[in-house]
């Protein structure tokens, strides 16, 4: 499959030229043809497989609306439905101007959130793809045939990730991987996952609570509430302990996720390998352009891990109280005003074998909080900016000594 840079490569056949359709019919026509030349593929690749001579990991395959469907999972936003972002980027395309003053915070949030994803999709398929969907902004029929082939490949991709992981995240739970699963999980269910397992409830338990027994029945019995906004033991490495002050040290530095992520994106046999292992174009990585970590692609990780080791079985947003779409947002909410960077440095040394890498598209944050409930990426921004304040402190009493020394010298 090339690298979906551009828009999808299956074309029908030339057709002569008709001076006598709109601009608006031409897009049409582009699309529709580019829709049943899609379905002709998909038919003919079915046969090829069906005679034994079909390979699901030819990197030589042409680009689909589905191919981008699955870049746009990793890459883009995996919860709000694709022709709402379609739509929501017609409006701001063709708004001359928006009312952005008399939005709330959450509207404001939710408005960049899905500005920033329609760039992005727009970005992986193309200008033209951007181009015809402004032109077809009354035929909404035919967009959201476009907006199911892209979330069919979004849809199914996710649950091949989820169902790799499923597999194989067993061999990734222990730091030390020589010391066995006690007692042993199986590889094909996950109803002995979650709290049912002292050692994926540790992986699961919130940060800023004991990894015990009493932790684990609170959470069973409702009266420890875990929600999306908290983080997860496994962002931390194994010996980490929460002092009430460290929230922000070694964040994302946990074994686990790291290693989902490498499974995710270089593939499960590269996971436990030495940091930058690929498989060169057979890789997710290489299929959907890959070749930096994202915040967007960092909480995609997140959610597919937090989701392995849980108890699970099928995939849905939310697991009684947790949610899986505030999860991801929280995560991305760590990166505002391109703070952190030094954490997709570390996944991008581990995944990709270099600290360096160009980003694939922009990513907008938002957290989309409540107010009522714990916390965890406010409580990391207050620990930030008292720790800057302090250090502002500091500095402004070394230069009010220094001054009085200067002076009492004179």
């Amino acid at each position: 499959m090339s690298t979906p840079t551009s828009q999808p490569e299956t074309q029908a056949p030339e057709q002569p030229a008709d001076n006598s359709l709109t601009p608006e019919q031409e897009a049409a026509a582009a699309i529709s043809a580019e829709l049943a030349a899609e379905t002709a593929a998909v038919a003919s690749k079915k046969r090829k497989n069906s005679d034994g001579d079909g390979d699901d990991d030819d990197p030589d395959v042409l680009a689909s609306y589905k191919d981008y469907g699955r870049a746009y999972l990793r890459l883009g936003d995996p919860f709000t439905p694709i022709d709402e972002i379609v739509q929501h980027g017609i409006f701001v395309e063709t708004t001359e101007e928006i009312d952005y003053p008399k939005m709330d915070t959450k509207q404001r949030k939710i408005f960049d959130r899905n500005t920033a994803s329609w760039e992005i999709l727009w970005r992986l398929i193309g200008p033209v793809f951007r181009d015809r969907m402004i032109l077809l902004k009354k035929n909404r029929k035919l967009r959201r045939r476009v907006c199911s082939q892209i979330g069919a490949g979004l849809s199914g991709s996710r649950g091949e990730d989820a169902n790799t992981l499923k597999k194989f995240v067993i061999d990734y739970l222990q730091a030390n991987t020589e010391d066995p699963v006690d007692p042993p999980l199986p590889k094909t269910t996950k109803i002995e996952r979650g709290y049912n397992h002292k050692l994926t409830a540790s992986l699961l338990c919130p940060a800023k609570k004991q990894a015990n027994d009493a932790t684990y029945e609170g959470i069973a019995n409702g009266t420890i509430k875990v929600t999306g906004r908290m983080f997860p033991r496994f962002f931390y490495p194994h010996d980490w302990v929460y002092d009430g002050e460290n929230l922000m040290d070694k964040l994302f530095e946990g074994h686990l996720m790291i290693r989902t992520g490498k499974c995710i994106l270089q593939g499960p046999s590269q996971a436990l390998k030495p940091p930058g292992a690929h498989r060169g174009n057979r890789g997710n990585a290489a299929k959907i352009g890959a070749r930096a970590m994202t915040p967007r692609l960092l909480a995609y990780i997140g959610i597919q891990t937090l989701f392995s080791i849980s108890s699970l079985d099928t995939w849905q947003q939310t697991d009684g109280g947790f949610d899986y779409e505030q999860f991801y947002w929280t995560i991305v909410g760590l990166f505002e005003d391109d703070e952190n960077g030094g954490i997709l440095e570390n996944f991008n040394h581990h995944v990709f074998g270099d600290v360096s890498g160009r980003p694939i598209a922009p990513a907008t944050a938002d957290t989309s909080n409540d107010d009522d409930d714990e916390d965890d990426l406010e409580t990391y921004r207050a620990m930030r900016a008292k720790k800057a304040r302090l250090a502002a402190e500091a500095e402004a009493a070394a230069t009010s000594t220094s001054s009085s020394t200067s002076s009492g010298a004179t």
